[in-house]
């Protein structure tokens, strides 16, 4: 009879930590993709400071931060949300250079790879080349795009794309920051 209450006991529990962890991991998850720190983790963060995790119950979440993990949530370079097993590193830097002119600038802040990465990967390239001048040559991942500042477009290979006024507005900002 003894051995039944205490098994009875530890069932229960058992069930009530395994439905905690499903409502903090939901809650969570949402709050980390809406850009907001998790609420129901415990908060640890490494000796050299730059990446802070997040244990919950059978969840944690990796956040890699820029300057200090006192700095607001929403300045993150990197978050990923997984299992207690997950293993998580950011992705090896990449350097995006842009040559115009003679002059030849190399990109690597991270916000400014990703705007560039964006605009070029996922622009749609056809064969309709326009006949305007390359006015810079950007390299990235030992791909060569040419930017054609009159034409509003970015030139792949034999193909041609064309940008909105803002991308193209973005990448001159980006070459003039970085100057």
């Amino acid at each position: 009879m003894k051995k039944k209450k205490i098994f009875i006991s530890v069932g229960i529990i058992l069930i009530l930590l395994i439905v905690a962890g499903i409502i903090t991991n939901y809650v969570d998850s949402g709050r980390v993709t809406t850009g907001h720190e998790p609420k129901y983790c415990i908060k640890i963060v490494n000796s050299e400071g730059n990446k802070v995790t997040y244990w919950g119950l059978g969840y944690k979440v990796i956040r890699y931060v820029g300057v200090s993990p006192n700095e607001p949530y929403e300045n993150n370079i990197g978050v990923k949300m997984g299992s207690w097993f997950m293993k998580y590193d950011l992705p090896t830097k990449k350097i995006i250079t842009i040559g115009n002119d003679g002059k030849t600038i190399e990109i690597s802040n991270y916000d400014d790879i990703n705007k560039i990465y964006n605009i070029l990967v996922n622009s749609k390239y056809n064969s309709e080349i326009c006949d305007g001048i390359n006015t810079h040559k950007i390299t990235m991942d030992n791909e060569v795009y040419y930017l054609k500042e009159s034409c509003q477009e970015i030139q792949k290979g034999d193909k041609q794309s064309k940008i909105s006024k803002e991308d193209l507005d973005t990448i001159l900002k980006i070459i003039d920051n970085n100057q």
